[in-house]
């Protein structure tokens, strides 16, 4: 049988060692480096690519983990552990394979007619990859005009784990929620790079494998792990109760060919989803993602305004979300920890941004992700300070850009929307600063930390509104009247409607205040 781009027999990988030090690996090779604990990157992956190589590591480690009992030790090790996976067969670790009733590397044996002899041909990867590139716009089309084999299975799982609903026949994967839905990765580590995070989530997998499959109905032993393995003629999808609960799925039908001396991908449509998990609506029981709690839960769906503060508060320490497996707090954790939240948010037709976020956890908060009476307390904080930011801007910031904006009105209008702008910005001063500031005030009083965090929200707005009074262009016949009218709206709505705020406290910063004259009053 001919094959070509054997993962676990030809060091296809290329890694960044550090300090310019780079070498080639096989996939075996790579995943014994992890297990030691090795920090390396792999220098071919581009950012979009990160989170499904890293899942795809990390379950296809736990796998072979349970499997083998232990941890292997060494390439060889690893490479044996690996292909008990495929039952000794290297094809599914090869990215050609000329028989295709044979599986490849995320590529399931073609099962009734031939479509790799019709349809459509790609010969880039990066063609076939997430994003969408049909404008030609920031990341150009069809750039890997002479692809490496590394490239091809990069692509290739970051299509089959990770895509949604392609056009009519094209289906997602099951671990998300809906065809235009994200899958997450949210989860604690110690440490950024992959190694340290490697151990931790593939023992989670492990750990979660018995609730699993009492609560999804996965075969516990013996189910389909490497879905890329079992024929698929577009029709027939795989139920839960054949799925082993770390099931690493493919949704997509295609086949590496050869051509000539070129290898290329042909594709082909499905009837059906290759997992049968609609009514799901994404909650698999995925390590990394967080399920929005209601009469029907759904896993967490990335909005395409990104991952901002309130966003980051709602997943990690929000009722209204059971958090993943990954990102509770374990016996064993020390120290400062990390909350890491990664996600590609997606859209009809379109990527909506690649969205990365790091929460650094101080070591004495760690309890703050582990059930008990410390999340709660750090859950009702938050969310009263996202509605605390809330009122200022309302309250403030929005009525003094009105009166401004507006150029001394006998009547503000209220309903003016051109704030909304500055409000976005208020929002961008607050978010490096909310949990940093969250952490600091659990285990003070609550009027205590409420005083604290209005005055931060205050001086932040107060920033915003002077940028503002530099950037509106007003008539020049009213500019100094609106602009005074302005801080006075500005002084006056934060004293009525925030005194607290400006509580004197002998541990905390003065607050700058912005006089005005009497002589100035319009």
């Amino acid at each position: 049988m001919n094959t070509s781009g054997n993962l676990l027999a030809e060091a296809l990988l290329s890694l960044d060692l550090g300090g310019g030090t780079r070498e080639r690996s096989t996939l075996a090779g790579a995943m014994a480096r992890l297990a030691r604990g090795e920090r390396f990157e792999f220098a071919a992956l581009q950012a979009h690519q990160l989170q499904p190589w890293e899942s795809l590591l990390v379950q296809v480690g736990a796998l072979a983990t349970h499997a083998h009992g232990a941890i292997p030790e060494g390439e060889a090790a690893w490479r044996d552990a690996l292909l008990a996976l495929t039952g000794g067969a290297l094809e599914p670790w090869c990215l050609v394979v000329d028989d295709l009733t044979k599986p490849a590397f995320m590529q399931p044996p073609v099962a009734g007619e031939d479509f790799t002899k019709k349809g459509e041909r790609e010969r880039c990867p990066d063609a076939i990859d997430l994003l969408v590139t049909s404008k030609n716009h920031d990341v150009k089309q069809a750039r890997a005009a002479h692809p490496t084999p590394e490239l091809w299975a990069f692509a290739l799982v970051s299509l089959q784990t990770m895509e949604g609903f392609g056009g009519a026949f094209n289906y997602g994967i099951a671990r998300m929620n809906g065809g235009y839905g994200s899958r997450p990765s949210v989860g604690l580590t110690s440490a950024l790079p992959l190694a340290a995070r490697f151990r931790r989530d593939l023992a989670r997998w492990n750990d979660e494998r018995t609730r699993l499959a009492e609560r999804f109905g996965y075969r516990a032993e013996g189910g389909v792990a490497l879905t890329w393995c079992a024929p698929w003629d577009g029709v027939k999808a795989l139920s839960l109760g054949e799925l082993d609960p770390c099931f690493i799925e493919v949704c997509r039908r295609l086949r590496l060919v050869r051509e000539g001396e070129e290898v290329v991908l042909a594709r082909s449509t499905s009837k059906s989803r290759r997992i049968d998990a609609d009514t799901l609506k994404g909650v698999t029981g995925d390590i990394w993602t967080p399920v929005k709690r209601g009469d029907e839960p759904t896993a967490f769906t990335a909005p395409p305004t990104g991952v901002g503060y309130k966003v980051l508060r709602d997943v990690l320490l929000s009722d209204d979300y059971d958090p993943p497996a990954a990102l509770e707090a374990r016996e064993g954790d020390k120290g400062e920890m990390f909350a890491v939240v990664r996600v590609l948010a997606r859209g009809q037709g379109k990527t909506a941004g690649l969205h990365e976020r790091v929460v650094p956890v101080p070591g004495k908060k760690r309890g703050l992700f582990a059930k008990g009476d410390e999340r709660a307390r750090a859950g009702t904080l938050s969310k009263r300070r996202v509605e605390q930011v809330g009122e200022v801007q309302r309250k403030v910031l929005h009525p003094a850009l009105c009166a401004l904006l507006q150029a001394a009105p006998d009547k503000l209008d209220l309903t003016d929307d051109r704030t909304q702008r500055w409000r976005r910005a208020h929002d961008e001063r607050i978010d490096p600063r909310f949990f940093e500031d969250l952490w600091r005030d659990l285990d003070v009083d609550l009027t205590e930390a409420d005083r604290r965090w209005l005055n931060t929200c205050i001086q932040l707005a107060r920033e915003v509104f002077e940028s503002a009074l530099d950037a509106v262009p007003l008539p020049s016949e009213r500019a100094y009247k609106a602009r005074v009218m302005a801080q006075r709206v500005f002084e006056g709505s934060a004293r009525k409607n925030f005194a607290l705020a400006f509580a004197p406290d002998a541990t905390a910063a003065p607050v700058s205040v912005t006089p005005v004259r009497p002589e100035e009053t319009p």
